[in-house]
């Protein structure tokens, strides 16, 4: 599924998958859903649902006072994702792993971590923001990724 939502776009075809839940009732049963954990390769959440009329993902029908099985998708914050995940989990870990909860969301405080390989990445940055890197790295004698680095790992 694909939507656009306050300008940004988000598919399941190229988001990748976390995690899944499905509701504890049977899929007969009216308030039966699915729900699917997506992260965006530019780091956002996304929750893909579908359901039986009866669910929290059903759609109303236009000028009638029924819902119709519907799907949909809700962009979720860190904390949001963080709390869904967490529920799915204890749900069923198998469909939420420890591991991938681990690696989305558990400490960053590795020290093994912090002297691995370096990775690369590409920012974008005002003119004056970019002039004023250069002149930190200038002054301090370090590099323009040492000191970006020092502001991430000092929060």
């Amino acid at each position: 599924m694909k939507k656009r939502i306050n300008g940004l776009r988000y598919d399941t075809d190229t988001a990748k998958e976390l995690a899944r839940y499905s509701s504890p009732l049977p899929y007969t049963e009216t308030g039966y859903y699915n729900e699917w954990l997506y992260k965006k390769r530019t780091g956002e959440y996304f929750l893909y649902g579908e359901g039986n009329p009866g669910s929290k993902w059903a759609e109303k029908v236009p000028y009638d006072n029924a819902y119709i099985a519907g799907a949909d998708i809700q962009p979720l914050t860190f904390e949001q994702a963080q709390d869904w995940f967490e529920k799915a989990n204890n749900a069923d870990p198998e469909l939420a792993t420890d591991e991938v909860y681990d690696q989305e969301f558990g400490t960053l405080s590795n020290p093994n971590e912090a002297k691995a390989e370096k990775v690369q990445v590409k920012l974008y940055l005002n003119k004056l923001a970019k002039r004023k890197l250069e002149r930190l790295a200038q002054k301090q004698g370090k590099t323009q990724s040492d000191i970006v680095e020092s502001l991430i790992m000092s929060e």
